[in-house]
């Protein structure tokens, strides 16, 4: 069974190079994501499984990218190689609402 964290998080940057450094972030720190959900320009939804030791290492380099909840120490073992289960919800404030992605005309 995962042990399952829930993180929120946003910024006011822009979101295209937020959602490349976040995946970066969770690559570098040896996580996976596993599902995801864009919310027009306004939101993202990540889940993400990290080893339970690299938890915290991944919360101090989302930390470096954007504002992200605390992190409750007293729930991890710093020392498990146990899988956990991440739910990341990211905000972005500078965010309309009204993205409209254009899908070119195929011919045939």
């Amino acid at each position: 069974m995962y042990k399952k964290l829930n993180w929120q998080a946003y910024s006011s940057g822009n979101r295209n190079e937020l959602i490349e450094a976040i995946k970066d972030v969770i690559s570098k720190s040896d996580g996976y994501i596993m599902n995801f959900n864009l919310f027009s320009d306004i939101a993202l939804s990540l889940s993400i499984e990290i080893e339970e030791q690299k938890v915290a290492a991944l919360h101090e380099a989302l930390s470096g990218v954007v504002t992200v909840s605390e992190l409750d120490q007293e729930k991890l073992h710093p020392h498990s190689s146990k899988e956990v289960l991440l739910f990341l919800n990211v905000s972005f404030s500078s965010g309309k609402g009204d993205v409209a992605i254009e899908i070119p005309a195929v011919p045939g």
